[in-house]
């Protein structure tokens, strides 16, 4: 026979292992979404460290080679025989030597790519020698010196830096620089006078920043301008005056090797750039 009373226990037993799993499954639901809503935190970034120096200055040594392009102009010595002294073209050209020298800059930065800077030099004596011959005048044979100027010119540069290659920055820069002559010494020419001028400055190089004050730098420059240094006489002929002047297109090549110093940001510490 069918026990009815045992049948429901059954039941009854089925039905609460039925409530307890649907319960254990929506607990484990419930678990899960919170474990899902949970929000990590953001990774921790490692601080920049802002080395931003404003001030540097360049110490070390330039190499000037003088490309300049120079003819000469003044009296013939057959026309002087005559007494004539004016000043006539020679038919020949001019070289000026080259020199080494201290180099010194000094600059700004107004940003971490734009700076302005100024440069100098120890000035030195430049020697001025004639570049070919004139059979009119054979007395002013090829390598003749004429005198010596004790030149020197202070470029004054704006400068974009390129710092998108870590600690090596090349630059490029342009602007003007003065030229003048502190001094003259006569040779084959006497009375002589070198003009100030003007001209143009196009430059070149790089820093190699070996921390955030030091480094080493390699720097071109070219130089545009015009002078006519003049002479009242010759040394072959003391007491005559004899004008005679060189019309040159005064530009150099300038190579410089320094080392580096930036100053000017945090002294203290690093400052550590938030973002």
């Amino acid at each position: 026979m069918f026990d009815l009373k045992f049948s429901k226990k059954v039941l009854r037993a089925a039905c609460a292992a039925g409530a307890l799993l649907a319960g254990s499954a929506a607990s484990t639901s419930v678990l899960a979404a919170d474990v899902l809503s949970v929000k990590e935190p953001l990774p921790v970034l490692a601080p920049v460290v802002d080395d931003f120096q404003p001030f540097f200055v360049k110490v070390g040594a330039v190499y000037v080679v003088n490309t300049s392009d120079s003819r000469v102009y003044g009296p013939l010595g057959s026309r002087v025989v005559r007494g004539d002294l004016s000043p006539y073209p020679q038919n020949v050209g001019a070289t000026l030597s080259n020199v080494v020298t201290a180099n010194f800059v000094a600059g700004v930065f107004v940003n971490p790519n734009w700076s302005f800077e100024i440069a100098t030099g120890v000035p030195s004596y430049v020697s001025i020698k004639t570049k070919g011959f004139n059979p009119l005048n054979p007395t002013l044979t090829n390598g003749t010196k004429l005198g010596e100027g004790l030149l020197s010119f202070v470029p004054v540069t704006v400068v974009y830096h390129f710092t998108q290659f870590g600690a090596f920055q090349p630059y490029l820069g342009a602007g003007l620089t003065p030229v003048f002559s502190l001094g003259n010494r006569n040779a084959f020419l006497t009375g002589i006078t070198v003009p100030s001028s003007i001209g143009g400055v196009a430059q070149a190089g790089f820093d190699y920043m070996i921390d955030r004050h030091w480094g080493v730098n390699f720097d071109v420059r070219k130089i545009f301008t015009y002078a006519e240094p003049t002479a009242s006489g010759v040394a072959a002929l003391p007491g005559a005056y004899a004008y005679s002047t060189l019309h040159t297109n005064y530009q150099p090549w300038t190579f410089s090797l320094d080392l580096v110093y930036r100053f000017g940001g945090s002294a203290a510490a690093p400052v550590v750039a938030k973002y």
